[in-house]
């Protein structure tokens, strides 16, 4: 594993570039590629299951639509006065020749206009019947038929029967009982409510199938119709149908699930209709669902393809964009390395590589121009020197001064160093501040940041620290070197006083018109007697001892002499857990001009 990440470090970041392209690429595309078809899939199959729904749903409509419409043509011939007649005859009454060539005209009447309607045969409660072309075939009384008593025991409702197998009637035109489905309906009288007789009509399956030859579910799918005692009213010619168990399909007037079938998996949905208590039911071979997703992730799979073949072509073009003023860049350091300090960056463009050209070239300009110095300075005399070096004690020779300590020791890549020096560069600089007073709270975090810096160079087992100050609020100002003693303080009574390792966290807030500070450090903690004794005096109620240092005490003092003492330190701490000190310092828009 180290061989590996050696060799990846090793490798020209031209070589890392395009690696790292190409694999955020390709785990994009695969991921979309995978959740994508996914997502596609449980969609087009929620889809596809409504879809179907509505299609059954219309099926199942222009059903209702279809039996409602023979319904009523039942209710009519109910209402008709010699169907009327005819159901009152008492027992051995024979009717009267007009009315039965009434009846039957009536009823040839209703079949020629119902192409869907193969016979009626009226039945009244003493067992006469009469049909324009039904009979009964037996001498048994066709009162005793199941369907004539299941229209007697609910004489408000339209009994439907599928296949009608095994009853006593037939018919002149001969039809099978699998080609047509009948309709029972009671009789009643309009005075007194009792069942007179039942109307029968045989119906043409042919209407249903051609509902359902019209509709298509997927590419081989298909739909039938099951009774509300289970068995089939209608199917199309297809094997699986058989093999559907009625067990398989869950209570519910709705729902939908998978279910294996001869080794392929069939999607079936079903609806109750609430007209005719029948169930439609929708059968869809799962493959028809996923052939689309399976075209759509060969399609992915050849653009995923396409892609990453002009991701690399352009991953290429671009990285070699980014690393040829790079690869220049490193050519001119080279020469500058055996002492060629005339060599120039050129760069056309003002991007980050462009800037470190520029930076590169002030570096020769500073290299050259600290070289020159020091010659000259080689050829003055002793007393001279002794003058130059009193000057090298104004602040600005002493900028100057760390700033070529800090080149050299780039020169010589020592990061250590050149970090503690710019640290102390910062700390020099931003605490003379030209003699004023205020500072922006910016300049004050990165005073404080120099200072734990170079503490970290000392400490850097002992100690760890951590900023946390909304940049919100480096526009205000505030007094100078207020965090840098209260860290200290934090690190020589806190920190060193612990055993193990510390850390010290600098966070501000604003609250109204306060900005509150916070230095906690994880260490000893103060004692509570001592604690209480501390704060007395940062609030004035008693005076500083000797024992005491000054740094905390000088910050409090400062901040309540310029704004009052309802502005200050207060310290909280607990003894083997830590401290906190808080500042409140008011905030300041604009500095303060020092007189």
């Amino acid at each position: 594993m180290k061989a590996y990440l050696r060799y990846w470090q090793d490798r020209s970041i031209r070589f890392k570039l395009n690696c790292i392209f190409l694999l955020i690429i390709l785990i994009s595309i695969l991921s979309l590629s995978f959740w994508g078809s996914r997502a596609y899939s449980n969609y087009s199959e929620n889809q596809a299951d409504q879809s179907t729904l509505q299609m059954i749903h219309q099926v199942e409509s222009n059903v209702d639509y279809y039996i409602e419409h023979l319904k009523d043509i039942l209710h009519y011939l109910g209402q008709d006065a010699n169907i009327e007649q005819f159901m009152k005859l008492d027992a051995g009454q024979d009717p009267s020749g007009l009315v039965v060539a009434e009846i039957e005209k009536t009823l040839s009447m209703y079949v020629e206009r119902n192409k869907e309607v193969m016979g009626i045969m009226l039945v009244n409660k003493n067992g006469t019947f009469t049909s324009h072309d039904m009979y009964r075939i037996t001498r048994d009384p066709l009162t005793e038929e199941s369907w004539y008593q299941d229209a007697i025991k609910a004489p408000s409702e339209t009994m439907i029967i599928s296949n009608p197998i095994g009853r006593n009637v037939s018919t002149t035109l001969n039809y099978s009982s699998y080609d047509v489905m009948s309709l029972v309906h009671a009789v009643q009288d309009p005075v007194t409510k009792q069942v007179m007789g039942v109307v029968l009509m045989d119906l043409r399956m042919d209407m249903i199938k051609s509902i359902f030859e019209n509709v298509k579910l997927g590419q081989s799918g298909f739909m039938y119709i099951l009774d509300h005692k289970g068995n089939i009213v209608y199917a199309p010619t297809n094997e699986i149908v058989y093999r559907i168990q009625g067990k398989w399909l869950p209570d519910g007037s709705q729902g939908s699930f998978t279910q294996e079938i001869k080794g392929h998996d069939y999607r079936i949905l079903f609806n109750d209709s609430i007209t005719n208590k029948w169930r439609f039911i929708g059968v869809i071979p799962n493959d028809d669902y996923q052939k689309v997703v399976k075209d759509i992730q060969l399609y992915t799979l050849i653009v995923t393809l396409i892609t990453i073949v002009l991701a690399a072509l352009l991953s290429t073009y671009f990285t070699g964009t980014l690393v040829r003023p790079i690869r220049k860049l490193m050519s001119l350091m080279r020469h500058v390395k055996n002492g060629e300090l005339n060599q120039r960056f050129v760069s056309e463009t003002k991007d980050e590589i462009g800037q470190l050209g520029d930076s590169f070239n002030h570096m020769l300009e500073e290299i050259k121009h600290l070289i020159n110095l020091v010659y000259e300075e080689q050829k003055k005399k002793r007393e001279a020197e002794l003058q130059v070096l009193q000057a090298q004690i104004k602040p600005h020779f002493l900028y100057n001064t760390l700033d070529t300590l800090q080149w050299m020791a780039q020169e010589y890549e020592a990061d250590d160093i050149i970090e503690v020096i710019g640290a102390l560069t910062n700390l020099f600089r931003i605490g003379l501040n030209r003699g004023n007073e205020w500072i922006p709270i910016r300049d004050e975090v990165k005073h404080a940041e120099s200072y734990m810096i170079i503490q970290m160079s000392r400490y850097m087992d002992k100690l760890d620290f951590k900023f946390d100050i909304p940049e919100s609020l480096y526009q205000y100002h505030v007094l100078k070197l207020i965090l840098q003693p209260l860290i200290e303080n934090a690190i020589y009574h806190g920190i060193k006083a612990r055993s193990g390792k510390g850390k010290i966290t600098i966070t501000a807030e604003q609250k109204l018109d306060l900005i509150c500070f916070r230095i906690t450090d994880d260490g000893a903690g103060i004692p509570p007697e001592k604690l209480e004794e501390m704060n007395q005096i940062l609030h004035g109620e008693k005076k500083r001892e000797d024992h005491y240092g000054i740094g905390l005490f000088n910050v409090n003092e400062r901040i309540q002499l310029t704004y009052g003492t309802s502005y200050g330190l207060q310290i909280y701490s607990e003894l083997g857990k830590g401290t906190t000190v808080e500042i409140k310092h008011p905030k300041l828009q604009e500095a303060k001009k020092t007189e």
